[in-house]
């Protein structure tokens, strides 16, 4: 609800605290003493544009303040939060705006700066205004299909279906989109990359190819030259100019040679014939190993020229050797993906004709029920308009289904509330159907049956009893009351039937002092109470039976509330 609000160097303004209550608040007095400035006002605290031309006269700013206290089940909170406009365990919305004269403005959501887009979106959650000249957030044709879908109290797994439809619609459609660019671009590279297909088919390759093959080719290698190391060693133990022939010779030159001092070479003797005898058996102990490491040279160059064409795959396909088995999967990734193109697409295709098929679907039930919400809807307004003095009027619920406008989570409706004064005359959108107090009071029908289903805890009439008085006047103060039960009702009137059902009685004036004009506001005491409703009643010269038939409306009005909350109590 509205708790204050602050207006200063406002129009006629100079400064202004308003303190609100819950329930019925009813605002009266003089045509042009500011009724409509306090309007605008609370219009500028829910987002309205800003008015510099109202400036006060002489003041290079306007200021206005407000605080509201919205239920905690108020949306409003959530968006608050995710704005970051919310301090933790902040339990009002204070709202600071201020026009300068120069054109620019500031405005402060809980002390911190906030754009005017912002102020819009949280407007909506807490108030709506309603009156001949105001803004109608019921009226704009994008909140009317919200209204709709509130009061038909849908199961959630009808929207949920269309949304869920709607996903798969736009996850093949990205899908779709992304295999024809994708075939577009590289559909020149098929020549190149069968190539390379052929390439790789001609090795062998396949995935994870590389560290298998580079660990056989290392195996195969370090054999060769294992074997190659014997078969030297071999050769150098055996051949004519060995070591065994070697070591033959020098000791039969020692045995030749009778010259030599035994005694002194005596060592030398033995250690030749030990070096002989450990030479030739190294070579029994070479020719018995040697035949292990006998290897089949063929598999090892059959590697080697494997090794040769993926190196040349590597240059002339510019990559790092280590890079080749990432290349080969990217390679063939691609070509299958190109070969298999038309049929992907194909099925893609088909996916897609049946997802938008099942979106349909879902979306024409939605529309089926929104047809049969929108006949009760209409048929509990309709309800309302004859006691409001609106007898010949009509109200309906368009409902059209379009599934050439853009798809959306709620489905391809157009929803639009329509209504016409008179029999024979076509239904129109209600914001054109009439003007000044038969809007008015087609938007109080609509209002009365809505706000069951709306959250925005204030709401704001102005003198929707226009051109009206009697019977009709105390139909609409009654359906007036009925929505301060569950809200903040703020009302501008000339009505005295509606003026009785009032819990809080604003009275505004003007002050003239030399060529100066301010407004004020009082609010009334109960004789106060009774003194203006007579004169709404009589005229400027009260009389005892005005005075009378003030208190006998009030009383009214109060037996009227307090029945309604033994009923409330009682269920």
């Amino acid at each position: 609800m509205l708790k204050t609000l602050s207006i200063e160097q406002f129009v006629i303004i100079d400064k202004l605290e308003l303190d609100f209550h819950s329930g019925l608040t009813i605002l009266t007095g003089e045509t042009g003493a500011g009724k409509s400035i306090l309007l605008d006002a609370l219009g500028f605290m829910l987002g309205d544009t800003a008015d510099f031309e109202s400036i006060r006269q002489g003041s290079e700013s306007s200021k206005f303040k407000a605080v509201f206290v919205p239920s905690k089940v108020n949306p409003v909170w959530v968006y608050l939060h995710e704005k970051h406009l919310l301090a933790p365990f902040e339990q009002e919305i204070k709202i600071e705006r201020t026009f300068y004269r120069s054109g620019s403005e500031e405005i402060f959501v809980n002390e911190r700066s906030a754009t005017l887009e912002d102020l819009k979106k949280i407007g909506t959650f807490l108030g709506e205004i309603h009156g001949q000249f105001a803004n109608q957030t019921m009226l704009s044709p994008e909140n009317q299909m919200t209204l709709l879908d509130l009061s038909g109290a849908f199961p959630a797994d009808t929207f949920k279906n269309v949304a869920d439809a709607l996903k798969e619609v736009h996850l093949l459609t990205a899908a779709l989109e992304e295999e024809n660019l994708f075939l577009a671009q590289n559909k020149r590279e098929m020549p190149q990359l069968e190539d390379l297909a052929r390439k790789f088919d001609k090795v062998g390759m396949k995935e994870n190819f590389l560290v298998q093959f580079i660990d056989d080719y290392k195996m195969l290698k370090t054999a060769k030259e294992t074997s190659e190391s014997f078969q030297a060693i071999l050769s150098q133990l055996i051949s004519a100019n060995g070591v065994v022939m070697g070591l033959q010779a020098a000791n039969n030159v020692i045995e030749r040679n009778p010259n030599l001092d035994y005694d002194r070479i005596s060592d030398l003797r033995q250690y030749l014939e030990v070096a002989l005898e450990n030479v030739r058996a190294a070579v029994v102990e070479m020719r018995d190993i040697a035949p292990h490491y006998d290897i089949d040279l063929e598999p090892m160059s059959r590697h080697e020229d494997t090794m040769r064409e993926l190196k040349e795959i590597c240059k002339t396909s510019k990559i790092l050797f280590e890079n080749l088995d990432d290349f080969y999967i990217q390679t063939m990734t691609k070509l299958n993906r190109l070969r298999l193109g038309k049929d992907k697409t194909a099925e893609l295709q088909d996916l897609l004709i049946k997802a938008k098929n099942n979106y349909r679907h879902h979306a024409h039930i939605l529309t089926q029920m929104r047809i049969a919400a929108g006949k009760a809807l209409s048929q509990s307004i309709i309800t309302e308009l004859e006691p409001l003095k609106l007898p010949k009027a009509e109200f309906q619920v368009k409902v059209e289904e379009d599934p050439t406008i853009p798809w959306t989570d709620l489905g391809f409706n157009r929803v639009v509330f329509e209504g016409r004064m008179n029999p024979g005359t076509p239904f129109s959108p209600v914001s054109q159907t009439a003007s000044g107090g038969e809007l008015a009071r087609m938007v109080l029908a609509m209002k009365v049956v809505l706000q069951r289903v709306q959250t925005i805890s204030t709401l704001v009439f102005d003198e929707v009893d226009t051109g009206i008085g009697g019977a009709a006047a105390a139909a609409v103060g009654e359906r007036i009351s009925l929505l301060a039960d569950s809200a903040q009702v703020l009302v501008i009137t000339h009505s005295p039937q509606v003026a009785a059902r009032g819990h809080q009685h604003l009275h505004v004036s003007k002050k003239v002092v030399g060529e100066t004009t301010t407004s004020e506001v009082s609010m009334l005491t109960v004789d106060q109470r009774i003194e203006e409703i007579s004169r709404m009643l009589a005229g400027d010269e009260l009389t005892g039976e005005s005075k009378a038939a003030a208190i006998s409306l009030m009383k009214e009005a109060y037996n009227a509330y307090e029945a309604r909350q033994k009923k409330q109590a009682s269920v």
